[in-house]
């Protein structure tokens, strides 16, 4: 009898053996696949602002400068095939940029009134925000380590300052006409009348450089106003455009059999 019971659990352990290395080696087959959900933790810079849209509404040109900051985040996606994948990234971020523009005949509307500046004007923006892109991703390459995103984002705008600073020129209340000099700057604040909220297209790009560590670059566009509905104090909109570069390191991975 004892040995009759020795004998089963041999074999009991032997088949499960064997069924453990036989799905070993069918994970280990070429082209094999298996879905999985993972979540990286993110970090990266971004540098972008507000623009004029479109460009040449401004009457001259138009100098960005932008500021690298940094991108705190954490990225979620989900692999359903071999080559695509449904992903989602939550991200605090500051987007700041100063810029200098040339200006002719720049329509202002104030309450009740128009005015029109020609000169040399200065910008300084900065949005603080937490942004969700939500994206498809398809792989490329024979081992599909490079993805090509596209899908669309929203963004809460927590804090946010917009000032403009007219340098030199002249103000009138027609185009080409002089009703005032401006030898002081001259500082005009629309911070209050900025929206807090945003929502565009995303474009990205991301090649995995090790086993479990990616490098990213996106790129994000809005396609509404940086000011609240009503705000028409330009005679063009200010969008946000910016992009970003980031790492990620898949920290949980977790496979679906």
């Amino acid at each position: 009898m004892v040995r009759k019971n020795q004998t089963l659990i041999i074999t009991i352990v032997f088949i499960g053996l064997g069924v453990l290395s036989g799905n070993v080696l069918r994970a280990q087959q070429p082209g094999s696949f298996v879905p999985s959900f993972n979540i990286a933790p993110q970090i990266g810079t971004d540098i972008g602002g507000a623009m004029p849209v479109p460009m040449n509404a401004v009457g001259g040109y138009f100098n960005a400068y932008p500021k690298p900051n940094a991108t705190l985040g954490a990225l979620f996606f989900l692999n359903f095939h071999s080559r695509w994948t449904v992903g989602a990234s939550l991200n605090y971020k500051t987007i700041a940029m100063d810029a200098d523009a040339r200006v002719s005949n720049q329509k202002f509307k104030g309450e009740n009134t128009v005015q029109y500046f020609t000169g040399t004007s200065q910008m300084s923006m900065g949005f603080t925000i937490l942004e969700l892109p939500v994206y498809a991703e398809y792989l490329v390459g024979k081992k599909r380590q490079h993805g090509l995103q596209l899908g669309i984002f929203g963004a809460y705008v927590f804090k946010s300052h917009f000032t403009t600073n007219a340098v030199k020129g002249f103000i009138g209340a027609e185009p080409d006409r002089i009703d005032s000099d401006i030898t002081t700057p001259q500082v005009m604040d629309f911070s209050s009348l900025l929206d807090t909220w945003d929502t565009g297209l995303f474009l990205g790009y991301e090649a995995r450089i090790f086993p479990r560590i990616r490098m990213g670059l996106h790129v994000m566009m809005g396609v509404k106003d940086i000011f609240m509905p009503g705000s028409d104090f330009f005679d063009y909109k200010m969008k946000q455009m910016r992009g970003s570069v980031t790492v990620s390191y898949d920290l949980v991975e977790i496979f679906q059999r």
